[in-house]
């Protein structure tokens, strides 16, 4: 069988897209091969839309950012786009259409997703090495992500997520360390259904999640840059009285190759 691919970079967040229709239940095997051979921190599939521009569906069914924003650079590259495009995509772990904004700038593409906004944001008591912690939680469609101090370790947030997540039930979870004053973070995200826990260059939902927290916490319109292992990653969160009634992300893409591989 061959793969046809494309790897793109959405803010360091190796992105591996395949365009050859595959069976759902040969994703997680493939994936583990692409992963492999072509290099990369996540792969997603292009299948058939029902109504919209385009479907993505992840290798472990979950929502990601990034993934959609790079999508939508592959769909305004194809289409020979030198301005502006909307497009609305479907993307596993969501159940409504994403929208999303891209326009070329210079060889890459900048794009802006219209994130679906957190089912709650709360906080959770973990049991971590030093005794109990309590963080906030954002729990998102397709993926939940932990908001935690600097200092946890990386070894010890690799062996305790899937302990955590054995709680919490999300699709995917992200633990993202978080440097207020530096606004940055430095995302690992853990997919159950694939066995992974990927540390990741960029984070789109895991940016959103903070924008989400900050304008809970504050009450506010929320505009940030998280900064991130692979660049910057703009939040926008924006408020309707008490309620948070929009989430949009920016980041660039590059399209680093194009290829195949034999199975």
């Amino acid at each position: 069988m061959t793969i046809d691919y494309i790897k793109l970079s959405p803010t360091g967040n190796i992105t591996i897209l395949v365009r050859t229709p595959v069976p759902r239940k040969h994703h997680v095997e493939i994936a583990t091969v692409l992963l492999h051979r072509v290099g990369g921190e996540q792969v997603g599939y292009i299948e058939r839309p029902i109504g919209t521009d385009a479907r993505l569906q992840m290798m472990g069914g979950e929502f990601c950012g990034n993934a959609t924003m790079s999508l939508g650079a592959v769909l305004a590259r194809d289409r020979g786009r030198s301005e502006p495009t909307n497009f609305v995509v479907e993307v596993s772990g969501c159940t409504s259409p994403v929208p999303c904004t891209v326009h070329p700038d210079g060889p890459d593409w900048v794009g802006t997703v219209c994130m679906p906004l957190p089912r709650r944001v709360d906080s959770v008591a973990l049991d971590t090495d030093g005794g109990p912690l309590r963080v906030p939680l954002v729990e998102m469609p397709g993926i939940s992500h932990l908001i935690l101090p600097l200092g946890l370790g990386a070894s010890q947030l690799r062996r305790r997520l899937p302990e955590w997540n054995e709680r919490l039930k999300a699709d995917a979870l992200g633990a993202l360390t978080w440097n207020e004053a530096a606004s940055t973070i430095d995302p690992l995200v853990y997919v159950p259904s694939t066995g992974t826990i990927m540390r990741e260059h960029g984070c789109g939902s895991g940016s959103a999640a903070v924008g989400s927290w900050l304008s809970e916490r504050g009450m506010t319109d929320i505009r940030a840059d998280i900064r991130q292992p692979g660049g910057v990653i703009t939040v926008d969160a924006r408020r309707a009285g008490p309620n948070l009634a929009s989430l949009a992300i920016t980041g660039r893409v590059t399209v680093l190759e194009e290829g195949q591989v034999e199975l």
